[in-house]
């Protein structure tokens, strides 16, 4: 995309251009020198802002305790900079720090001047933790400082949530305008992700043992103004999956992504949405969709079916769990038989049992 902004390490190659753009000042040696220092240190990095092959950012990053999973960032921008750009820059740095990083806590100094980057930080998602004083030197003296944070839970481009169910938690990433992942474990069960992690032990989610704990004081619930802080489709996905838990819904209008898998393995998890509420399908069944029913070519695909729906990233709303064995039999299923036998269970009786509300 054209107008992406783009991270990328700073080289001391830059030094030119970087004086060029007013991001460093003095002699091209002493920007060098300034250079190495900053790609040396242990505890931080220097970065540029990208866009159309032009420089509009020099971005530090300093991490006093790696252990803390804390960064503090300063912004440069160039003088030709203008609000989108910066809004841009922010944004990319934060998904950086988040899901690249897996910082849990962000920090940005502004003072009290610069009222554009103010606007563009509150804009973004931080929060205005506290007020520095004279933390800035200006020409004639020193000025106050806002700190600004933000923390993994309330970056709201992206995150998660979780959802709680009789036999553990759906754990559902997503964004703005679309979700792509849903993972279900069993309580106890401990987390892989990072930042799914960070997340799960700042909301309290997590037991002694640092698996999820079990739902008993109802830790998993959302109220209605909770909601408003998670990403859109976010929230409206765990709307709906806690409706089919509670059995309240049958089917779901949730923008989905892929963001992996081959265009093989999307054809059939696209397949799967095709298996109504309360019913199943055999992997052959599902070839022969694909094959437009020819027998002898959906054979040779079955079990290339199997391993693409063990490899679905959204499970429940794309429903793999409907998928048996020819024989009837229940078998293979990523979050254990035993939640794809409660899945099951759990849809064929609110088939022949009317839900208990309908949808709306």
């Amino acid at each position: 995309m054209a107008d992406r902004i783009v991270l990328r390490k700073i080289l001391i190659s830059d030094s030119s251009e970087l004086r060029k753009r007013g991001l460093m000042e003095g002699t091209l040696k002493l920007i060098e020198d300034d250079i190495r220092a900053l790609g040396t240190g242990s505890q931080g990095e220097a970065m540029l802002a990208i866009k159309d092959d032009i420089i509009y950012a020099l971005i530090k990053l300093f991490r006093p305790d790696r252990k803390n999973c804390r960064a503090h960032i300063d912004f440069v921008f160039t003088c030709d900079a203008n609000a989108d750009t910066q809004s841009g820059v922010v944004d990319e740095v934060l998904r950086y720090c988040f899901l690249e990083e897996y910082y849990h806590k962000v920090t940005v100094i502004c003072n009290h001047g610069n009222e554009g980057l103010e606007r563009i930080l509150l804009g973004a998602g931080f929060n205005q933790e506290a007020v520095l004083r004279d933390e800035v030197r200006v020409k004639d003296g020193f000025e106050d400082a806002g700190l600004f944070a933000m923390l993994s839970y309330e970056y709201p481009k992206y995150n998660v949530c979780f959802v709680p169910f009789e036999r553990g938690v759906a754990m559902v990433s997503g964004g703005e305008d679309y979700i792509d992942s849903v993972k279900l474990y069993h309580y106890g069960q401990q987390l892989e992700d990072p930042f799914v992690v960070n997340v799960a032990s700042s909301l309290g989610l997590l037991d002694s043992n640092g698996g999820l704990a079990r739902n008993d004081d109802g830790i998993y619930n959302l109220e209605k103004d909770q909601l408003e802080f998670l990403p859109s489709e976010l929230a409206k996905a765990y709307v709906e999956l806690k409706e089919y838990f509670d059995s309240n819904r049958a089917g779901f209008d949730i923008n989905v992504v892929f963001n992996t898998g081959t265009p093989f393995q999307k054809k059939v998890w696209n397949a799967l949405n095709s298996i109504p509420y309360g019913g199943t399908a055999s992997y052959e069944d599902i070839a022969l969709k694909l094959t437009d029913g020819k027998l002898s070519e959906a054979r040779k695909i079955t079990r290339a079916v199997g391993s693409a729906c063990s490899d679905n990233p959204v499970a429940v709303i794309v429903p793999c769990h409907r998928v048996i064995g020819k024989d009837g039999s229940i078998v293979g299923y990523s979050a254990g038989i035993d939640i794809k036998d409660y899945l099951l269970l759990h849809e064929s009786f609110t088939a022949v049992t009317p839900l208990i509300s309908k949808e709306v």
